[in-house]
Formats: C-alpha cells, sequence, structure tokens
C-alpha cells in the first residue's frame, strides 16, 4: 500500500475518533437547555449549524465548493435519515431510559456490519466481528446492565430500535455518496433539509431563545458542524463497517465530559466498559 493511502487511512481513522469524542459533548450542551423541547432544540441546533456554515463558505469564498453533483437523491436520503434518528434517539428517551436508548441507537455496527457488504460491496472481517463484540459489550457496561429495564412503553423500545437502524443506514448511506460529497458538503445540505423538516418546531419564545443561545451555538458548532464534518469525511477513507464501530467511543467520551464537566462519579463497569471499547477501536484501526 503507498505511502499516501496510508495516510490517507490513518487520517479517516482520527477524523472519525475526534468526531466521536465531539459527539460526546451533544447531551452535555443539551443537559443546559431548558424550556424547549427536543424537537426545538434539533431544528436550532441544525438551522444555526448551517447558518454558521453558510457564513464560513462566503466570507472564505469556497461557497462554489458546496455545488450539488450527482446521487442528489441519496442526499437527500441522508437529510432525511439524519433527522429520523435524531427524532427516534429523543422518542426513545422520552418514552423509556436513558440506558435503553443508547444501548438500541448504538445496534447501529450490527446493521452496518451485516449490510455493508451486501450495499457497499465491503469484505466482512473476522476482526470487525471481534472489535464489534467488544465495543459492544463496553457500551452495554457503560449504560449499566442493572438499569437496562425492558419493561417500558412499547413506543420507547420501537423509537429506539428505529433510531439504531436509521443511523446503520444513514452511516451507510454517507459511505455510498462520500466520493461527490465531502463531509462539510454533506453537513451543509443535511442541515438545510433537517432545518426544513423540522420548521414547525421553530415556534419557541424569544426569551427562551435568549436563555440559552449560549448551549445551542455551542451544541451547533461542536458536536454538529465540526463532528459531523469530521465523521463523515472520514467515511471517504475508513470503511463503513469500523467506522460505525469507532463511533462506540460517543457514549464513552459522554461519560468522561460528565466526570470533567458534571463531576459526575465513574464506576468500575463504565471503566471496564470504556476499556472494551477502546480495545474495540484499536482492533478496528490495525486493519486496512
Amino acid at each position: 500500500m503507498k505511502l499516501t493511502q496510508l495516510r490517507g487511512i490513518f487520517e479517516g481513522y482520527g477524523e472519525i475518533i475526534t468526531a466521536s469524542v465531539l459527539w460526546g459533548t451533544a447531551g452535555i450542551f443539551a443537559k443546559m437547555i431548558s424550556g424547549m423541547s427536543a424537537q426545538s432544540i434539533i431544528f436550532y441546533r441544525v438551522a444555526i449549524a448551517f447558518a454558521v456554515l453558510f457564513l464560513v463558505f462566503i466570507l472564505s469564498g469556497n461557497l462554489s465548493r458546496l455545488r450539488l453533483s450527482d446521487k442528489r437523491s441519496y442526499l437527500v436520503l441522508f437529510s432525511v435519515l439524519q433527522v429520523i434518528t435524531m427524532l427516534a434517539f429523543f422518542e426513545s428517551l422520552m418514552n423509556g431510559s436513558v440506558p435503553v436508548a443508547v444501548l438500541l441507537l448504538y445496534t447501529a455496527p450490527v446493521y452496518v456490519t451485516i449490510f455493508s457488504p451486501l450495499l457497499l460491496k465491503e469484505r466482512s472481517t473476522g476482526k470487525g466481528w471481534v472489535a464489534l463484540i467488544l465495543s459492544i459489550a463496553g457500551v452495554i457496561l457503560i449504560v449499566d446492565p442493572g438499569n437496562i429495564d425492558f419493561s417500558i412503553r412499547s413506543t420507547g423500545i420501537i423509537a429506539g430500535i428505529l433510531s439504531g437502524i436509521s443511523y446503520a443506514f444513514q452511516i451507510m448511506t454517507s459511505r455510498h455518496i462520500s466520493k461527490s460529497y465531502p463531509g462539510y458538503s454533506q453537513a451543509f445540505w443535511s442541515f438545510l433539509i433537517a432545518a426544513l423538516l423540522l420548521l414547525p418546531a421553530v415556534a419557541v419564545p424569544i426569551e427562551i431563545i435568549e436563555e440559552n443561545i449560549l448551549y445551542l451555538v455551542l451544541l451547533a458548532i461542536f458536536p454538529t458542524i465540526f463532528a459531523v464534518s469530521l465523521y463523515f469525511n472520514g467515511l471517504k477513507k475508513v470503511r463503513a463497517a469500523n467506522a460505525s464501530i469507532l463511533g462506540l467511543i460517543e457514549p464513552l467520551s459522554a461519560v468522561i465530559f460528565s466526570i470533567i464537566i458534571l463531576h459526575n462519579i465513574i464506576s468500575i463497569p463504565v471503566m471496564m466498559g470504556g476499556a472494551l471499547i477502546l480495545a474495540g477501536g484499536a482492533i478496528v484501526t490495525q486493519e486496512q
């Protein structure tokens, strides 16, 4: 393998890992927001992200780099799947428990590992399956097995399953269009389409927006603009199955941020879960 190809692969892994760490801040920023529904938070998250990206590209004189090319229908599909994932995850949170919602969302790597060989013609490897099993076990430990109670409203379970499936197909769709649209372009158009789809959630009193504007902007920049752009740009250089497994670093980073910022206490199962996720990530990054 050529040096440039190797550099691209390691850049891809670095982008995906960084994105996963940044996604871990989303829960922290969202927790700081008060008086807004989940749909409204998501709308302002993507609307502000779109506005910031648009301004950046105008000021830098690079607006032409966002020009639409082929596979437009898949770009729309990617955007719709992004909205479905966010709404289904929040619905699962509201109608169930946090551990169940997180666990069901992060079943996505299972679907990607199963379907990417069929849809993307990516080869399935033994190392990939070992990394997947280790990482999923790590997520189970992090969300606390003692709190996983499935005797909750069926809508929470159904929404959680839907979030995992839609997230998986979002990853595979992004991989499919990655040669036509780099990560920042996918982010730009998906934010616009998502904001249009969520437009009914715009009706929030101005004083509520003013109270939460700092956290909404932080939510839009770090776990949205940077994370989405980096993750889906990295997908251009990394197999979809491997990227989805590395995405499991997100709940680990969320725990670390909660310890640092919210002063939560870390438990032994969480430390063990984190070690398993990192072990799975280490195995994945050894694959070429």
